[in-house]
């Protein structure tokens, strides 16, 4: 049986057209003032309206978590964005996001959203729907996390440690460095996601109102640990199979191929590991672990 789609069951038959004019008044404003202010690239700016759009159709649950996490890692990106220019300079790109970013961080979250989706509208099944829904929530919570915790640890006076050796320092931006602040700062991304998803839930109780109350805050709050647990998964695959190179001429530890002109060389990892790599599988990891929670949790 086909199940009704939220915007038929709030405006009627017209409400696929009533709910995408309602997207593009949302999204056009918030994407113009992204362009404006750098936040995102021409093409990044069409991609991220690709899938705000998309999130919005499939449920707004979807749409203002992809919002919470814009928003935020755009205001953090800019915060005090002298203090990390020298710093900034390891990594393979700068805070304007491009289209690679925007997938490295959406799409991942597109898919579960669209697994969603499919088994919401074409199947009864509520358990593997719903485990969806938390694996989005967790896929959200993993990226904002890793933007919380780059953005604020970056700007802490002390040295980071690396993530394989605690016992040993590394300077500040190596990939792979942890630090007490950024980890902070990581744990409060993740859960501000879960929150927020919480108290849509708690307002609206769609799509997960078939479900006891206890199963939904329990696993809703979960996912606030497996959004962590993914930032550290983007942490360690930062300090293992992501490229790092080394300058041939300044000597500076880089994210980037080049610096100084002059092509750089490989300290570790894959040539072919980039940061959006990192940061594409390190949330979809998370997902799996919150889908595959989430079917167990409403099995108990």
């Amino acid at each position: 049986m086909i199940q009704e789609m939220w915007f038929t069951a709030l405006f009627g038959q017209w409400g696929w057209l009533i709910a995408v004019a309602i997207a593009i008044c949302i999204n056009v404003p918030i994407f113009i003032w992204a362009r404006v202010k750098k936040h995102l690239t021409l093409l990044g700016c069409l991609m991220a309206g690709f899938f705000g759009i998309a999130y919005w159709m499939i449920n707004p649950l979807f749409y203002t978590l992809l919002f919470v996490f814009f928003i935020s890692s755009s205001i953090l990106t800019n915060y005090r964005k002298k203090d990390k220019k020298e710093v900034q300079d390891k990594f393979a790109k700068g805070g304007e996001r491009d289209t690679s970013q925007v997938l490295a961080n959406g799409l991942g979250a597109f898919i579960f959203a669209l697994g969603h989706l499919l088994f919401y509208v074409l199947t009864n099944n509520v358990i593997i729907s719903n485990a969806f829904v938390y694996a989005f929530i967790a896929t959200i919570g993993t990226v904002n996390a890793d933007t919380w915790g780059t953005e604020i640890g970056i700007l802490s006076n002390d040295q980071p440690y690396w993530i394989l050796n605690l016992s040993q320092k590394v300077e500040r931006g190596t990939s792979g460095g942890v630090s007490p602040k950024g980890t902070g700062a990581s744990f409060i991304g993740a859960t501000i996601v879960s929150i927020v998803a919480l108290i849509i839930e708690a307002l609206w109780r769609n799509p997960l109102s078939e479900n006891s109350t206890w199963q939904i805050f329990l696993f809703i709050s979960l996912t606030a640990i497996v959004g962590f647990i993914g930032g550290l998964i983007d942490s360690l695959f930062g300090a293992t199979i992501q490229g790092f190179f080394k300058c041939t001429v300044c000597g500076k530890g880089t994210e980037k191929r080049g610096h100084c002109n002059k092509p750089t060389e490989l300290q570790r990892g894959s040539v072919r590991f980039r940061n959006d790599h990192v940061n594409f599988w390190a949330s979809f990891i998370a997902g799996l672990i919150a889908f595959g929670i989430g079917c167990f949790v409403y099995l108990i």
